[in-house]
């Protein structure tokens, strides 16, 4: 008579903490996932300082599109847009782009990406406003994945 009950003893320990550690594992694998690669948890991001206000943001395997807001309360003329991401970017140098007061202007970068590449990088954006001489700059960051 005891020695039937030993077994399922037994056998529910054995169950008990079979249950537990499946549960560790997951647990585990889990954090694994998150730490080994946080990218996979970041969406897309495109921040500014002012006077821009980051709009809108659009990448391709070819170029960055970056729309742009003019908070300045005054028009404004963008003289030189860098980008540091390397793959071979072309900035906007040497171009100058009026951007009146409140208004959006898309600015395009070219670029060669990779479908699935992870861009993390830095945008700096100089700038005069009307009627200055002097020249400043905004920076900003992006972050995204190549679609």
């Amino acid at each position: 008579m005891y020695r039937n009950k030993r077994g399922q003893a037994a056998m529910e320990f054995l169950m008990t903490y079979g249950w537990a550690i499946l549960a560790a594992i997951i647990v585990v694998g889990v954090l694994w996932y998150i730490i080994g690669s946080p990218g996979n948890l970041a969406g897309d991001q495109f921040k500014l300082s002012q006077p821009f206000s980051a709009n809108a943001m659009s990448l391709s395997t070819t170029e960055l599109q970056l729309e742009v807001r003019n908070g300045a309360g005054n028009p404004i003329t963008i003289t030189d847009v860098t980008f540091d991401a390397g793959s071979g970017c072309t900035d906007l140098t040497g171009q100058t782009i009026a951007v009146a007061d409140g208004a959006l202007q898309v600015l395009t970068i070219t670029c060669a990406f990779n479908q699935g590449d992870r861009l993390s990088s830095d945008v700096t954006i100089k700038y005069t406003e009307t009627g200055s001489l002097v020249t400043q700059q905004a920076t900003g960051s992006i972050t995204a994945q190549v679609p």
